[in-house]
């Protein structure tokens, strides 16, 4: 298994190993035991899923997200200034350290 195979079973199943397909554990445990990149492919999506389970499906982005996501890409116009303030938090709960 490559890294970029495991990067992609990671971001189709998540960070934990026993939720993927059995046919897919062996050759991932392999890549693990002998890859720091992938190590940390891996402690990157436990946290992320992590920091998920504690928003209990609570967190619901801006109405406005797009809008100022393609206004800081683009600079389009479509999103207030006030709304592109680095201190605006789209997802309050998640933007505590792990």
């Amino acid at each position: 298994m490559t890294e970029d195979e495991f990067r992609e079973l990671l971001d189709r199943h998540g960070g934990d190993l026993e939720r993927w397909p059995r046919a897919t554990l062996r050759e991932a445990r392999r890549l693990l035991a002998q890859s720091v990149a992938a190590q940390a492919m891996l402690d990157e999506m436990v946290a992320i899923d992590l920091a998920l389970a504690e928003t209990d499906g609570e967190a619901t982005p801006p109405a406005d997200l797009a809008d100022r996501i393609f206004e800081r890409a683009f600079g389009a116009g479509t999103a207030s200034s006030d709304a592109l303030t680095p201190d605006a938090v789209p997802f309050p709960g998640l933007n505590r350290p792990v």
